[in-house]
């Protein structure tokens, strides 16, 4: 559970509610005969406005910020099977206006303690022609937006098909956006990030992030998706920057199937003056229920290193063989490396039967000849490393489903809490090959992550849905792919990720939650088997990755070998995976990044540029009173993205919060510095 609730004081709370939540004039209604024709939500602040209004019997919305138009006025409904359509028809019955405001702490995250503070509005209204009742739920933060439809329970409605949902977004035409075309491929997710005048995306996955010509930022996302499908953004003919909600659809063609009274997953504004106030914006988490889980204590964040890396690099195989990699002595040695490092997990890839070639007809219990499994979980266990289990369906997800109980019951039986799940390629569920992304999808991934609690098992998802904060729900899920990580250096024909992508993340794939994108890759041109591929980056930016990038359990992906020959592995010794406070100091979406997270008092920053040099001055307001010890690992004089990328600088300074570092960043490269107070 959440590990406690601070509100403030003398004000009431009232639990049961959507967000348990402290409030004011609590859920008080307008009655009918006095109902608004226009309902204005402003957020605590005060500078952020959403307007709300039924014009010609359709819900419509408009966000204004700072006197500026973020959102013009842009329609809102929902299509059900054999109903009118609920974009016609409706007339406001009550209005029901609550303040929420309450402090939670996360079970891990980017911050120990966050405020969820908004002001909520309720518009319930009726179609005359049909009855129908449908809900419209705002809730305006100083930070953003989110709101969502309500389906209250009705007579005559007891199940019901919607065949489309019909939110707009009239964005601003003239922002700078940055985007991924909308997809339901397993990988529509792990692609490169396009910068684009908004006027030329045609169509967009979210998370949608925009820059306006007034330097205002603004993130499309959603919350809380639950039993729906994943939301896109199609762009609407001839009305630039309008966009039209486009829900991943079912094999027959409809959206979703629902049952009783049901509430959609939120549609969010993420808001801000600074890039960085995106990343450090907690609204998808608000948004989202309090943790579900009675017991948390089992729940760990922490680094975690294993055999992976060498087989994306095919130095060893997934498959049974002479080169098979997941063998008693190789998962040992990364055992002792996790204990070096200190890790809290150990992967194995390729540990089970059946693992690799088609990877059809896995065995997630039984593992390959050469694993000793009752021998590497007792060196795991005294060496305090948790061992982690890699279930790569393929796709296959009926068989994974039928026996979901079965494995999880003896990972639990054998003191395994973690496992990393994979769809590559397909998904056939119900006997369906179907999109990764549609309702069905959504719910075997919520009935992964169900199961796993039940076991005391702690999730790492690949190939799977975006995030989009369940994770304050469901702490257990603890992080997922859906990015385009470390592994797409590897492959044969592709230069690998521009360093560019790296500026781009934090503000657009992060925004919806943490990321398992396998940074600490320090020995950049490792090519074993004659790829003729490696990271476009320099040894000293995979360090800065490990603290830009969040993930509760954050990969350290390189080989033994590869660290123990490297200075730069003094500086992931120990690292944080969950944090106490965040800060993104000084960030240019595509350009450059600065982020410092602190634990306890020792603060970690990292600074990574696109493939242009920069150098940059970095004030240390954010260190507490007192000297400080700063080691520096920069690159070197000499060092070059393209042509030498390895060589590193190490050194040692005094600084203090009135200091202002000087970084030059060499392109394709970074600055990791680890910063301890000076105690006499």
């Amino acid at each position: 559970m959440e590990r406690d609730v601070v509100s403030k004081p003398n004000r009431r709370l009232v639990l049961g509610s959507t967000v348990g939540a402290v409030l004011t004039g609590a859920l008080a209604p307008t009655a009918s005969a006095t109902v608004p024709s226009t309902v204005t939500v402003r957020s605590p602040n005060g500078l952020l406005r959403v307007t709300v209004l039924v014009a010609n019997g359709r819900l419509r919305y408009e966000v204004v910020r700072r006197g500026q138009v973020l959102v013009a006025p842009s329609g809102l409904g929902l299509d059900l099977a054999g109903w009118p359509s609920l974009t016609g028809g409706l007339v406001v019955e009550s209005v029901e206006r609550r303040t929420i405001d309450e402090s939670w702490r996360p079970v891990w995250g980017p911050d120990a303690l966050v405020r969820n503070h908004a002001r909520e509005c309720v518009l319930r209204t009726v179609q005359s022609e049909s009855g129908l009742r449908l809900d419209l739920v705002v809730r305006v933060f100083d930070d953003g937006v989110g709101f969502r439809y309500h389906l209250p329970a009705q007579a005559g409605l007891d199940t019901c098909t919607i065949t489309a949902e019909r939110t707009e977004f009239a964005l601003p035409p003239t922002a700078t956006s940055w985007s991924l075309a909308a997809g339901a491929d397993w990988n529509a997710d792990e692609r490169h990030y396009r910068r684009a005048p908004l006027s030329d995306v045609d169509t967009a996955q979210t998370p949608l992030t925009l820059s306006t010509s007034d330097g205002q930022h603004l993130v499309v996302h959603e919350a809380a998706l639950i039993d729906y499908p994943s939301m896109t953004l199609v762009a609407e003919a001839g009305r630039p920057g309008a966009f039209n909600s486009e829900l991943i659809s079912l094999p027959d063609g409809t959206k979703a199937r629902l049952s009783g009274e049901f509430s959609t997953p939120w549609r969010t504004l993420t808001i801000g003056d600074r890039p960085g106030d995106l990343a450090e914006s907690h609204l998808i988490e608000n948004l989202n229920e309090p943790c579900a889980l009675a017991d948390t204590s089992w729940i760990s964040p922490g680094t975690y290193v294993g055999v992976w890396w060498e087989l994306q690099r095919r130095h060893t195989t997934w498959t049974a063989g002479p080169r098979h990699g997941a063998t008693t002595e190789r998962v040992k040695q990364y055992i002792d490396l996790a204990r070096e490092a200190g890790a809290s997990h150990v992967l194995a890839e390729g540990w089970n039967t059946n693992a690799g070639g088609q990877w059809s007809g896995q065995d997630f219990l039984t593992p390959q000849p050469d694993l000793d499994l009752p021998e590497v979980l007792r060196h795991a266990r005294a060496n305090g490393i948790g061992f982690t289990a890699h279930n790569e369906t393929r796709g296959f997800v009926d068989h994974y489903e039928q026996h979901l109980d079965t494995i999880f019951a003896r990972y639990a039986e054998l003191g395994i809490h973690a496992i990393k799940t994979g769809y590559a390629t397909k998904f056939v569920l119900g006997g369906v090959n179907r999109s990764h992304f549609d309702q069905e999808a959504v719910r075997h991934y919520q009935r992964v992550v169900d199961v796993a609690a039940r076991h005391q098992i702690m999730v790492i998802a690949h190939e799977a849905i975006k995030p989009t904060g369940l994770a304050r729900t469901y702490p257990n899920m603890m992080t997922g792919e859906g990015v385009a990580g470390m592994e797409q250096h590897h492959y044969k024909g592709r230069l690998g990720n521009p360093p560019e992508q790296a500026t781009i993340l934090p503000f657009t794939r992060f925004m919806g939650g943490p990321a398992d994108y396998t940074p600490g890759v320090l020995n950049v041109t490792w090519d074993p088997a004659g790829l003729g591929t490696r990271v476009q980056t320099t040894s000293a930016a995979q360090l800065a990755l490990c603290s830009v990038f969040f993930s509760p359990l954050q990969m350290l992906a390189d080989t033994p070998e590869n660290y123990r020959s490297h200075p730069g592995f003094a500086y992931l010794k120990g690292m944080p995976a969950s944090w106490d406070e965040s800060r993104f100091l000084d960030c240019v979406i595509g350009d450059y990044t600065v982020v410092a997270r602190r634990k306890d008092d020792t603060w970690y920053l990292g600074a990574i540029t696109d493939e242009q040099d920069r150098t940059l001055r970095v004030p240390l307001r954010f260190l507490g009173p007192g000297r400080h010890s700063a080691e520096i690992y920069s690159d070197a004089a000499g060092t070059s993205w393209r042509d030498n990328p390895l060589p590193i600088d190490v050194r040692t300074t005094t600084v203090r919060s009135s200091t202002v570092l000087t970084l030059r960043l060499v392109a394709g490269g970074g600055t990791a510095i680890r910063f301890r107070p000076t105690r006499s």
